[in-house]
């Protein structure tokens, strides 16, 4: 649950895109939660206030950082050159800003998994077991595609994900990508196994919680230390994907158009837009 709940807590702050989502966060994550677990009133109380605290210091300290992280991004993106190392650093500005938000709510986090009741975190695990057993199909379904409908599954994905930022894709883009595409390590099973595992290690904690007098510094520093759980195969796998996007993403800057780049600042200076009027309208 707490993993879930993190999860959702980033997604609406980091990855908010509109001052309409930003601004109703409140109402959005009790969506999000009631998809989980049912808090009672005096849980939602705790939840609701520590909240606001979290969105104040949010809006007050961070989205400066993201503000400058993105005018940095927009100069390097518009210089005439650009890395695979600088696109790599970025990747990795673009983490702490998530990381510092985890290590900002987890303690809460922790106090309210406490609060639970065990019929509360059963509950909350048949839900994600739910999950687990929709994302298991969905791999199953990969497994049994052959191995040439699983390259251009991956190259839909990845010229999808281009196009989102750039728009439509010339024929050496196009090419490019291709040519990236088999270098790219499925990661799917190991992700899930990782998943598994640490949910695995939140439940055995929680079932402990009222015996066990480091209960909430345990499950900070789970939730804070995911890493823990990944496998070594899975980390190196990941940071080879990460190297192999930014030296494809290099390649790739250098065949912009400018309509092409015209349209990636656009989204750029759009964030920024966004994030300067919430930070001057509290």
């Amino acid at each position: 649950m707490k993993k879930g709940l993190l999860i959702a807590i980033i997604f609406l702050l980091v990855g908010c895109s509109t001052k309409f989502t930003y601004n109703n966060l409140d109402w959005l994550i009790h969506w999000y939660i009631d998809d989980y677990v049912s808090l009672t009133d005096e849980q939602e109380e705790f939840f609701d206030d520590h909240f606001a605290q979290w969105q104040q210091w949010h809006r007050s300290e961070e989205l400066s950082k993201y503000i400058a992280h993105l005018r940095a991004l927009k100069a390097d993106l518009s210089a005439p050159t650009l890395t695979a190392q600088q696109i790599e650093m970025h990747m990795q500005d673009s983490r702490l800003h998530w990381e510092r938000l985890r290590d900002r709510v987890s303690p809460a986090l922790a106090q309210i998994a406490y609060d639970l009741t065990d019929e509360q975190i059963e509950s909350l695990f048949d839900e994600i077991n739910d999950k687990n057993d929709e994302i298991r199909e969905s791999l199953a379904d990969y497994a049994e595609m052959s191995v040439e409908e699983q390259a251009e599954e991956r190259l839909d994905n990845l010229e999808d994900d281009v196009s989102e930022y750039i728009g439509r894709l010339n024929q050496e883009q196009k090419r490019i990508i291709k040519a990236f595409a088999p270098e790219f390590n499925s990661t799917r099973a190991l992700w899930l196994k990782y998943r598994t595992e640490m949910q695995q290690g939140a439940r055995t904690l929680l079932a402990n919680r009222k015996q066990n007098p480091l209960f909430r510094t345990e499950l900070v520093a789970l939730i804070t230390r995911p890493e823990d759980f990944r496998s070594e195969t899975y980390r190196t796998l990941r940071v080879e994907n990460t190297r192999t996007y930014a030296k494809m993403a290099e390649q790739l800057f250098y065949t912009l158009d400018k309509k092409q780049k015209r349209k990636l600042i656009g989204e750029i200076d759009d964030m920024i837009e966004d994030l300067e009027y919430l930070m001057s309208n509290e």
